[in-house]
């Protein structure tokens, strides 16, 4: 199986002698290269293997390892530790070392247990403080109940106490202490009731309430030195032999799974039998390693009955293989959303490979912007630095490249830059041309018009030929002047170097064409989901069972008819408003005729697949058929999300850059451009200007510079810089603007931040919905088992040969 699918699976039967299972398990571990099915236990003379009798002992040495470990701080370990120091380790000190750590653990919650105690009694003891008497004498007496709490009012509790005694302190918040003879106490509680009072418990003890709160505090305060020094002392212990932890849990992990490898294995009362899937292309490998610790050992390669399953597994129900995927690397990081669907059916194309190509393209299509595209690769190069040992972290880096690159790509056709349109557009004095070649056919003269980005901004304009001052369009082809298209390309479609895309094509931008192209890209990448869904119809069938060229034909024949038959009408309705000629308005007329035809027959074939491969009655097959066709309008429609999605992206950071980061008109500025324009009207501009930001600047410089000022926290290190350069400003006469030009400088900078973070979040969203729902939907079929096979993978510790 080639890469457009997944990997050939084979079928492996081994047996061996019970004294030899072990060998066995520890072999598969080594291999690492068999999805063990479990053996369910519904065969008569066999049952499930036992675990091995040193998992008990592994077990308890695990949990007190992973006991320690959540107690203490490590760091990742990027790269595999040797397995054979560990072991030795674990052989020698690590379980004493294991077991002082579990005694200060243990010390340490029943130091916070104590302290949790004490807390409370504290927070009573402060609450009956106001009342001024010993804590002995509020319980204790035989023939005298006393009702201790809180109350709204002292009037109405003396009044509640009768001929008792009614001891009342403090000021918002009043506790009071009521004592009255036993016989009394009903009538008491009735009256303390009605007057809102709330019972509290009194703390077990004796003497004065401030004395056994100084006491309480004292002691609350060794407890926390104690557990200081403990918590010290784990610190110490986890820089010392955190490494070593992690590579003993992992190992003991490792071994417990073979420990416990025996359960999934059948076995009688002399014999074993493991079941499982190999990759077909490992078969030899795997039966050469199981011959030396079994006696049999049979692979069989999987084979589809199209419309059905396998051969050689008989049940109520096919046992299919479990998916792998295709051996791959450049495109392997897009697996990651194949998975956010499941795995594809057995022998059924796996769309990775094609999402390697439209994935990026989508994405960069509507993000498109040269700055967050450097960015989205930098957060990428950052994340496989951190994380790159971890291999979901990997791929997900290089996913994060990939669109990175690809809004790089189109950021350059665009000519966008942080949210600003860098390069200068180009207009004709005869306003009905749009193009630079038109417009020169027309003898008329080309005009540029500069770009108002800033120059930080604009210095990407050193990679466009004449420095942007460049137009070509499609528009000055001639290659389809045999089909009467005398210039550009078929069906409308323009393609032009720059891109303008948020410029509207009447002043010379491409809006229209890009909502038009992405109108295009929903039917071919549509039409291609049809395509590979009529390959895997015609090959191996649907989920009904139902397989051959004629249900190819009728059940995704029908919905390419339908959309090539509608795209052909469409264009050809929308296309004979135009101002064309004769000629061209005959052929339209034509292809619109083609197109009716052309779609009423992909609704009847429609209806007749429903009929006959789907189950459904006739009449409602007959009624259903054209609402569902005329739902293949909103699947290409979506695609305009295409356009909509990035226009809104770049208007949200076009707007901060006009209102925060500002620009000058007609000698009139807005945000900080203008600000600082005020500035140097002012006398305070260039060096003067830098001077009053310097204490703003400096933590950021002392930040990358990574040195650190222990009295100072970053953000506070900001504060002062603010205070001091709004201190300066005052200086110079001109504090509330540079207050506010550090606000507006923040305030951009969040706004840029937010414009990447909604281009990034956003696109993907879209992007990924269009693939897992608009396209999948035409071909996919998430049936297919992850293949897992039975091993181990490195994370702290190199897997022991």
């Amino acid at each position: 199986m080639g890469k457009l699918t997944t990997q050939g699976m084979s079928r492996l039967t081994a047996a061996g002698t019970v004294p030899n299972l072990d060998n066995a398990i520890e072999a598969l571990a080594a291999l690492k290269a068999i999805h063990v099915v479990d053996y369910s236990g519904d065969e008569d003379g066999l049952k499930l293997g036992k675990p091995n009798p040193s998992s008990e002992g592994i077990g308890r040495n695990l949990n007190r390892y992973r006991s320690v470990i959540s107690q203490i701080t490590t760091s990742d370990i990027k790269v595999p530790l040797e397995a054979k120091p560990i072991r030795l380790k674990m052989a020698a000190d690590l379980p004493s070392l294991v077991d002082e750590m579990l005694t200060s653990s243990d010390r340490i919650d029943a130091i916070e247990a104590e302290q949790g105690a004490i807390a409370e009694e504290a927070s009573a003891l402060e609450t009956l403080k106001p009342l001024g008497i010993d804590l002995d004498l509020l319980s204790g007496y035989e023939g005298v109940t006393v009702f201790v709490g809180n109350v709204s009012g002292a009037p109405a509790t003396k009044k509640a106490a009768g001929d008792g005694i009614a001891i009342i302190g403090g000021d918002k918040k009043k506790v009071a202490a009521v004592f009255c003879r036993n016989e009394n106490a009903p009538t008491v509680q009735s009256a303390l009731d009605d007057a809102d009072f709330s019972s509290l418990t009194v703390p077990v003890g004796e003497g004065d309430i401030g004395a056994r709160l100084s006491d309480l505090t004292a002691r609350n305060q060794d407890l926390s030195n104690e557990m200081d020094d403990l918590q010290s002392e784990l610190d110490t212990w986890g820089e010392n032999n955190g490494a070593s932890l992690q590579g003993g849990v992992e190992l003991l992990e490792r071994d417990m799974a073979i420990a416990l490898g025996p359960v999934k294995v059948a076995t009688s009362e002399h014999t074993f039998v493991l079941d499982g899937w190999v990759e077909t292309s490992r078969s030899d490998e795997v039966k050469a390693a199981l011959s030396e610790t079994c006696l049999y050992v049979e692979t069989e390669p999987f084979k589809i009955t199209p419309g059905g399953g396998g051969h050689g597994h008989h049940g109520p129900e096919l046992e299919m293989p479990p998916i792998k995927f295709a051996d791959r690397h450049t495109s392997k990081p897009m697996e990651l959303i194949t998975d956010l669907m499941g795995r594809p059916s057995y022998g059924k194309v796996d769309p990775t490979l094609f999402m390697f190509f439209t994935y990026p393209l989508f994405f960069g299509l509507m993000l498109g912007d040269m700055a967050y595209g450097f960015m989205t690769m930098g957060v990428g190069y950052a994340l496989y630095r951190a994380k790159g040992h971890d291999e979901t972290m990997m791929l997900a880096a290089k996913f994060l490249g990939y669109i990175g690159l690809a809004t790089v790509f189109f950021g350059y056709l665009y000519g966008e830059f942080a949210g600003f349109e860098i390069l200068p557009h180009g207009s004709c004095d005869i306003g009905t041309i749009v193009s630079a070649h038109a417009c020169e056919a027309a003898h008329g003269q080309w005009h540029w018009t500069a770009s108002e980005a800033p120059a930080w901004a604009t210095w990407p304009t050193i990679f466009y030929p004449n420095g942007g001052e460049f137009h070509w369009s499609t528009s000055e082809l001639s290659f389809f002047a045999f089909a009467g298209i005398e210039h550009g390309l078929p069906f409308g479609a323009a393609f032009s170097y720059p891109f303008h895309r948020v410029t509207m094509a009447s002043v010379g931008g491409n809006l229209e064409d890009l909502i038009l192209l992405t109108i295009y890209l929903g039917v071919f990448h549509t039409l291609l989901g049809l395509a590979i869904g009529f390959r895997d119809s015609w090959l191996y069938g649907d989920s009904h069972g139902n397989v051959g060229p004629a249900v190819a034909f009728f059940d995704k024949g029908s919905w390419i008819a339908i959309l090539v038959g509608g795209f052909l009408f469409a264009y050809a309705f929308l296309g004979m408003k135009g101002d064309h000629g004769q000629g061209y308005l005959d052929f339209l007329s034509q292809m619109q005729l083609i197109g009716i035809i052309i779609a009423c027959s992909g609704v009847l074939m429609l209806i007749y697949a429903s009929y006959k491969y789907h189950g459904m009655p006739l009449a409602i097959a007959a009624m259903l058929g054209p609402i569902e066709g005329i739902g293949m309008m909103s699947t290409v429609v979506s695609y305009v999300r295409l356009f909509a999605v990035g226009i809104v992206g770049v208007k949200i950071a076009e707007t901060g850059n006009h209102m925060l980061y500002g620009q000058m008109e007609d000698g009139h500025g807005t945000g900080m451009v203008g600000l600082i324009n005020d500035l140097s009207h002012q006398d305070v501009s260039g060096f003067i200007l830098a001077a009053i930001l310097l204490p703003m600047i400096l933590p950021f410089v002392l930040k990358i510079l990574k040195v650190d000022i222990p009295q100072l926290s970053f953000k506070m290190q900001l504060l002062a810089g603010f205070v001091i350069s709004g201190g300066l400003g005052f200086a110079f006469g001109v504090g509330s603007s540079i207050f506010l030009l550090i606000v507006l400088f923040f305030g951009w900078l969040v706004v840029q931040g937010f414009a990447w973070l909604l281009g990034v979040v956003s696109p993907n969203i879209h992007a990924a919905r269009l693939h897992l729902v608009e396209w999948m939907k035409q071909f996919y079929e998430v049936l297919g088992e992850k293949f897992s096979p039975f091993g181990f993978t490195a994370r702290t510790v190199e897997v022991e040969q």
